[in-house]
């Protein structure tokens, strides 16, 4: 896949794959970091969230101040739900590359 590939759409929706892979490092520091941690988030780009994940406890509840105001009604998710949603996210553009890959060059996954 070249440069001009990663950049162009082949999908009705309009996005590349480079926008794609850009969306999943966002999605996943705006639920760690800004959902879990309730960091404010200025800059999105940063640090690994590995960090953010190997202390607490997958039992443990998003803090609030981030993406969670202190009176809100919803209950605030775990880190387990973080993840979990993390991975679905991860897994459903993973198979939307997958196309775009086999649209561009005809290649398929195993």
């Amino acid at each position: 896949m070249t440069s001009v590939h990663l950049r162009a759409t082949r999908l009705p929706s309009g996005w590349s794959p480079l926008e794609l892979v850009n969306h999943l490092a966002h999605m996943e520091r705006r639920r760690l970091r800004w959902g879990f941690l309730a960091e404010q988030l200025p800059d999105p780009l940063g640090e690994q969230t590995r960090a953010i994940v190997a202390a607490p406890d997958l039992s443990d509840v998003s803090a609030v101040g981030g993406r969670f105001a202190p009176d809100d009604p919803k209950p605030r998710p775990t880190l387990a739900w973080i993840l979990m949603h993390v991975l679905q996210e991860y897994a459903r553009h993973a198979g939307h590359l997958d196309a775009v890959r086999e649209l561009i060059d005809g290649t398929t996954g195993e």
